[in-house]
């Protein structure tokens, strides 16, 4: 008899095990988790499918570019700078999973000299068949669907059998209202965490497939992390929720006021509120900006812009002669460099206030994850996946260093290459060499620096777990009392 009752389960994993059966047997909700988990995978697949086709298609452009650069055999290097290059954003295997702000940030950036242009090329503006599908996601259907999945599944766990006087019996029986409470949120946990194994494991299938590194695989980990504290949450506060309010309307009706304004309301009203508290300039307005600060600076062009005349006496001061032409190099090619730096500082010091107030908007989004897990989970899923600003931020970032190594490489060929006619013909060379010497080598934000800007993210979803986790021992208490 002792040996039988240490053996003997838990009684929280008993109730446990009997709600997960109860779920199974609930035709409506079998039917609803398997038609969701088609849809994402149909979703995945399509993702999967685009993700390929992008990656093909910026490879080809890639080398195509590289080819017309060839092509241009013996001309002027600063001519060059000026017919420009373009260079793509890589593509990232998780995309598929979560497309994230990947459709509608450029893909592509063109590189001229004394300009930094703005990307391009956006997938959402291509229109083609595959991706009409993409508004579906398996990020997305784990961040709305599978919480009101959740609410449906658990609302009635206690307030039906209220109503049903079962929940009488049972605590009459001798279970206690914390047992019964707990055991049921493990099972509607156990039953979220395999929709979510779901998910899982079609985007483990989908790196496989993609043949991608280990890094990815580290992504999906601390995404899946982040989704199951999530789900977690809507899991505590469903139960919950069932258990302190006397009828199954009330507590449906609490859950989904919850749900949709956490999931769809706030994440709609958020930006909105940060643009009004931060604004950011249009793109017309940004670049008469930034024309007006460039053309009182150095254009390379202009031998009369005070700061060009004060670089050229300085030079011919240091090398003690009266005339640029007497100077040991071409000094076309020093003014070309002068204000390629000057016209890039502008720039860079234009672009910086631009990310400031970006970043100052991201701040107070982040705020509303004190009333809605939402705003948590969604930048904490893009930053691994690799589809968030900040992945298209040190794109921009690392084809502004291409650009201004490229430049500056064909500027100073210039100044190496001192005229010996007295500047009457115009100096050629083949430029393919020179490009050819600076490497574009684009890559997507490291698990370590998503870690870094997301750890706070975190925080809070572990914050909303606990919270709601609280919340459910609380509603056991008051579900002692008022039964």
């Amino acid at each position: 008899m002792t040996t039988q009752s240490a053996h003997a389960p838990s009684p929280v994993l008993v109730v446990a095990r009997n709600q997960l059966r109860l779920m199974v047997r609930d035709n409506r909700l079998r039917l609803l988790a398997v038609a969701v988990v088609l849809l994402a995978v149909a979703s995945l697949a399509t993702g999967m499918a685009r993700v390929q086709a992008q990656a093909v298609e910026r490879h080809a452009a890639t080398q195509e570019d590289k080819r017309l650069w060839d092509s241009l055999g013996p001309v002027n290097p600063h001519g060059a700078v000026h017919s420009g290059r373009s260079v793509y954003a890589p593509v990232a295997p998780l995309a598929a999973f979560e497309p994230g702000l990947s459709d509608f940030l450029g893909s592509s950036v063109k590189l001229e000299g004394h300009s930094q242009n703005p990307s391009r090329d956006r997938p959402m503006e291509g229109g083609s068949a595959i991706s009409r599908f993409a508004g579906f996601s398996a990020a997305w259907a784990l961040q709305v669907v599978a919480p009101l999945l959740i609410i449906l599944a658990g609302f009635t766990i206690f307030s039906g059998e209220r109503a049903r006087e079962r929940l009488k019996q049972e605590l009459g029986s001798g279970a206690s209202a914390r047992v019964l409470v707990f055991g049921r949120l493990i099972g509607l946990t156990t039953a979220s965490l395999t929709l979510l194994g779901a998910f899982v494991a079609a985007g483990i299938l989908t790196l496989a497939i993609a043949n991608a590194s280990m890094n990815e695989g580290l992504r999906l980990l601390a995404m899946s992390i982040g989704y199951g504290l999530y789900l977690l949450v809507f899991c505590s506060l469903t139960i919950g929720v069932s258990a302190l309010f006397p009828s199954a309307r009330a507590a449906l009706v609490s859950l989904l006021a919850f749900w949709a304004a956490s999931t769809l309301l706030i994440p709609r009203i958020a930006p909105a509120i940060a643009e009004n508290l931060h604004p950011t300039p249009s793109a017309p307005a940004f670049e008469d900006a930034v024309s007006e600060e460039a053309k009182n600076g150095v254009s390379g062009h202009d031998p009369r812009d005070e700061r060009l005349l004060a670089l050229k006496e300085k030079l011919l001061k240091q090398y003690n002669v009266t005339k640029v032409e007497d100077l040991p190099f071409n000094f076309e090619g020093v003014s070309l460099e002068f204000g390629e730096k000057n016209s890039s500082d502008t720039y860079n010091r234009h672009y910086d206030k631009l990310f400031g107030a970006y970043a100052n908007q991201t701040a107070v989004q982040q705020a509303f994850s004190v009333i809605s897990p939402n705003m948590a989970m969604t930048p904490w899923s893009r930053a691994f996946a690799g589809t968030d600003f900040a992945a298209h931020r040190l794109f921009l970032r690392e084809a502004e260093d291409y650009r201004y190594e490229l430049v500056q490489a064909l500027n100073n060929d210039i100044t190496r290459n001192k005229p010996t006619d007295g500047g009457v013909a115009i100096y050629r060379t083949d430029v393919s060499e020179i490009a050819d010497r600076v490497a574009f080598e684009p890559r997507i934000t490291t698990p370590a620096e998503a870690w870094a800007a997301q750890k706070s993210n975190l925080l809070i979803l572990s914050i909303w777990a606990a919270v709601s986790l609280a919340f459910a021992a609380w509603a056991a208490t008051r579900l002692e009392r008022t039964t």
